[in-house]
């Protein structure tokens, strides 16, 4: 559907402010797909992130500026985050022993069990967007690479 049936808005000013509220609306959009299916599995998007960042540096631990730094949503408040994630059981916080200013995260067996059963249902939700094809798909990602400079 095109955005100005979506926000019901007559026309833009030129076609940059349309591609700026269409990308605002549709980040949204995606957002309000994920929320639902993170839920399932206790997880906010945001927790979801951390538990990624946290697994994609296994066996290593992974330092805490380096998971602020690594997030999607740079706004997020990561030291809650972690604190949610630790009460739930799926990562641990160490003192890094060479460096005892810096904090380490390691994903906990619980959490590598949790990411396994959200590996398996990802295929499934991502045919949602499947509505474009590989070659669209391949261009918007390499559109909105060019757009961030």
């Amino acid at each position: 559907m095109r955005i100005e049936d979506e926000i019901q808005q007559k026309d833009f000013k030129d076609d940059h402010r349309r591609m700026v509220v269409n990308l605002l609306f549709t980040n949204n959009w995606l957002n309000q797909q994920f929320i639902p299916f993170f839920k399932q599995f206790g997880l906010t998007l945001q927790q979801h992130n951390v538990l990624s960042i946290v697994r994609g540096q296994q066996p290593k631990p992974v330092c805490f500026g380096e998971v602020q730094e690594r997030m999607v949503d740079r706004n997020s408040n990561v030291t809650r985050l972690v604190d949610k994630l630790i009460e739930k059981g799926y990562v641990t916080r160490d003192i890094c022993q060479a460096n005892r200013r810096m904090i380490e995260l390691r994903l906990t067996s619980k959490g590598t069990d949790l990411m396994n059963q959200i590996d398996e249902q990802m295929p499934a939700f991502f045919q949602r967007f499947h509505n474009l094809t590989q070659d669209e798909a391949v261009l918007v990602s390499k559109l909105l690479d060019k757009l961030r400079g």
